[in-house]
């Protein structure tokens, strides 16, 4: 069973004393996002994707103050977590045990808030253009808010074909925390016209060595299959990436 990090531990306990000592009986995620930002671990990844993070904080304080003071009980008391709060950081255990992961991070429980659909956490975050895609790409491979648009522009340029037909590359895909398997799956079938077989064998070298080779293709071909893959991934909200590994054909 995963266990929370230290880190983590005390962002909990803080997001509850925010909530008592406003004389709230429950913790909600407002509670919870205004603890995490001070934590270092989800702050890097707010940081990451461009949030302005002192924006965020002043935002959850005047939605707490303005819509959440109904609920206040007028006695001090340790508020309890709300079924949200709950279910938010249930899901982070669940996904860092699927994962066989020892230890749940705040930017896993900040990722699963991002799950949540409805609230003023999401609405919070959306008003500062952060997607879970943003969030799980760089804690899974290290690519920030500003690389993306970055390797979007590469990708999208003119490649100089005269210097890459006599290249073949091959395409290796990585594993992360976050992509479904079955969604790997998909991708090789699809991209890379892979059989059921062949695409669960390839998916599961991709799980377990961190790294699986797709195919050998001519250089042009090889670049165009791995921006189709990073496209169906970023329109699905996964973090999924991959390389190209070159070599001189003949």
């Amino acid at each position: 069973m995963p266990i929370f990090s230290e880190r983590l531990e005390q962002s909990l306990q803080r997001a509850h004393t925010i909530a008592g000592a406003g004389h709230y009986e429950y913790s909600t995620l407002e509670h919870l996002l205004l603890a995490l930002a001070d934590d270092e671990d989800a702050a890097a990844v707010l940081r990451a994707c461009n949030v302005d993070i002192e924006k965020l904080q002043r935002n959850l304080v005047s939605f707490i103050d303005s819509e959440l003071a109904k609920f206040e009980t007028g006695r001090s008391e340790n508020a309890k977590p709300s079924a949200a709060f709950q279910r938010v950081v249930q899901r982070a255990v669940v996904h860092a045990r699927s994962v066989g992961r020892e230890e749940v991070t705040a930017a896993n429980v900040l990722v699963a808030i991002l799950t949540e659909r409805e609230g003023q956490t999401s609405a919070a975050l959306e008003e500062q253009a952060m997607t879970r895609y943003d969030a799980t790409l760089y804690i899974c491979h290290g690519i920030a808010k500003a690389d993306q648009l970055s390797r979007r522009r590469i990708e999208a340029g003119p490649r100089d074909l005269s210097e890459t037909t006599a290249v073949l590359a091959k395409v290796q895909l990585l594993n992360d925390d976050y992509t479904p398997m079955e969604f790997v799956v998909h991708v090789l079938e699809r991209v890379f016209e892979k059989d059921r077989e062949t695409a669960m064998k390839i998916m599961l070298e991709i799980h377990h060595n961190g790294i699986g080779t797709c195919g050998l293709y001519p250089s042009d071909v090889a670049s165009a299959k791995l921006s189709e893959v990073l496209d169906l991934a970023r329109e699905q909200q996964h973090p999924l990436q991959g390389v190209l590994e070159q070599s001189a054909s003949g």
